[in-house]
């Protein structure tokens, strides 16, 4: 949201006096809300799975704040996109989703890297 208003005013500023300049906030507060702490989480791991729906624009929002921080995230919407060569000299892994993502889900991901059934 930062960034955003940051932009907006720069616009304002350097914009001709001739220009007409319109914006719309059309940001979700729910997911800018949540990318403080998505940062930090993905700062916190070695390796990210972010797991949501392929056409989720809240879920490729999220996702690219986790890849900014960490660029070893990975977009996945199944545990079978779960590559095992990712796996290899990893101490710490984080799985994480859009709003919508269910955590029966992300449960399965966990259950696919621990080589569970």
């Amino acid at each position: 949201m930062e960034e955003f208003w940051q932009i907006i005013e720069y616009i304002k500023e350097h914009i001709s006096p001739d220009a007409t300049f319109e914006y719309y906030d059309t940001i979700c507060r729910q997911v800018a809300n949540r990318m403080p702490n998505i940062r930090k989480f993905a700062a916190a791991h070695d390796l990210i799975f972010f797991v949501c729906g392929r056409k989720s624009s809240n879920g490729k929002i999220l996702y690219q704040e986790c890849k900014k921080v960490n660029p070893n995230s990975y977009l996945i919407d199944q545990p079978e996109e779960i590559d095992r060569n990712l796996l290899e000299n990893v101490r710490s892994i984080g799985i994480c989703g859009a709003t919508s993502t269910p955590k029966w889900l992300m449960e399965e991901c966990k259950k696919a890297i621990l080589n569970e059934k």
